[in-house]
């Protein structure tokens, strides 16, 4: 019998090639951004381009049972408290290896987006922090409210799906001393991944649909950043990797909440979107964390945890540096992410994600069940192995020795993560 997997074995050898490794390592230095990029046709035909213009954070009532709070249960003291015995470390310090196994296992569809996020980043990084003369006139006299809304009347012009305005917080930077802060106020911007490419993950599609949504968000956001310059106000672009963790200001900013996948829950689109942080010192109008409902709609629902294939989803929520939340177990999740495609079956097989928070919220205020819940349409998808699994099986060749460590690579932490 033909083994069904040997596109999947040949892509893996290829990437241990001295080859295809220069190519990716020009790729990482920014070497590849002359490449020109796929005709746009050919872009729409394969369904990998995100998808353009203003999204309503608007939903229906929530219903009284799946009220708990704005944004995330919080300890304070707690966070304080881990924050004082060290900076939040990223998946780089703490699992040195996850990069390492990415490079090497995921490196087609990186390579075959680099280009064009390479031309996006040559812009999004070349600005860096710059003395301003301070506000223009008609900047100063704006309200903070009435600056809010300029800017996300702008971001809705530039075709960013949505925008919130959230405090800088210096308990959610991963390095303390990079980047230099250039104001109080942190700009979350949104953009939304190609949902039919997401329904086929986890897939070379999927995956290349997600980094084409960085290309494109890159250069958003860097328009919007030029815009606040153009009002004589300091803003600097920078990744989540750079600033802080994006999901924690996402909540802030009122653009979602915390779901059990460990993802922000946006209500037009799940977490099938793509996140980019701008700081600036534009004294806009803070926005304010909103009860969508989302926490207690994951603990009825639970999907996620159940359809994981390596079972990396915990199905109790715990506090973790001061945060109440389903901590990922990134040893088990890592490896599958960087051997599959990005994997993003939890992503694939929220209810949110692909019949969106208004549907849902509806379907459970008529039922009390989760709309999609059990089903094939919602809770199937395929496998290197070229099989497709139902809600009620799961490749076992995901928990697998060979898969959880990879050419004897295990992942292993090298840093504490302090409770």
């Amino acid at each position: 019998m033909k083994d069904a997997r040997w596109p999947w074995r040949l892509e893996r050898w290829l990437g241990t090639t001295e080859f295809v490794k220069a190519i990716v390592r020009a790729g990482n230095r920014g070497r590849l951004y002359w490449v020109p990029q796929m005709p746009k046709a050919v872009l729409r035909r394969y369904g990998t381009e995100p998808h353009i213009g203003p999204k309503s954070l608007a939903v229906p009532p929530v219903p009284p049972d799946l009220l708990s709070m704005p944004g995330i249960k919080r300890d304070p003291e707690l966070e304080q408290a881990s924050y004082d015995r060290g900076p939040t470390p990223d998946i780089d310090q703490w699992f040195p290896l996850a990069r390492k196994l990415t490079a090497r296992y995921m490196w087609l569809p990186r390579l075959m987006s680099r280009p064009r996020i390479n031309r996006a980043e040559r812009k999004f990084f070349a600005h860096g922090v710059r003395t301003l003369p301070g506000p223009v006139p008609e900047a100063k006299a704006l309200t903070p409210e009435e600056l809010n809304a300029m800017v996300k009347a702008r971001a809705s012009e530039l075709g960013l799906s949505a925008v919130g305005i959230a405090p800088y917080n210096e308990k959610y930077v991963w390095e303390p001393e990079f980047p230099k802060q250039v104001g109080d106020r942190v700009v979350v911007c949104v953009l939304e991944q190609n949902y039919s490419a997401t329904q086929s993950a986890p897939s070379l599609r999927s995956e290349r649909a997600a980094l084409a949504t960085y290309g494109t968000l890159y250069q958003l956001t860097t328009a919007l950043a030029d815009y606040l310059r153009d009002l004589g106000f300091a803003a600097r672009e920078g990744t989540g990797a750079a600033l802080g963790v994006a999901i924690h200001y996402g909540v802030e900013a009122g653009l979602g909440q915390l779901g059990m996948n460990g993802q922000l829950l946006t209500p037009f689109a799940g977490s099938r979107c793509r996140i980019v942080l701008l700081n600036t010192d534009a004294p806009i109008a803070i926005d304010h964390p909103v009860d969508y409902g989302v926490p207690k709609l994951c603990d009825a629902c639970r999907v996620c945890v159940r359809r994981c294939p390596t079972g990396a989803i915990p199905s109790v929520r715990k506090f973790h540096r001061g945060v109440e939340k389903a901590k990922i177990k990134i040893e088990r999740c890592a490896p599958m992410v960087s051997q599959v495609h990005g994997c993003a079956v939890c992503m694939k097989t929220c209810p949110v994600q692909k019949y969106g928070l208004p549907d849902v919220l509806k379907h459970y205020a008529e039922t009390g069940e989760i709309l999609g819940k059990g089903s094939d349409e919602l809770e199937g998808y395929g496998w290197p192995d070229g099989r497709w699994y139902g809600p009620d099986d799961k490749p076992r060749s995901a928990i697998a020795k060979e898969m959880l460590e990879p050419d004897g690579l295990k992942l292993v932490a090298t840093l504490p993560w302090p409770d």
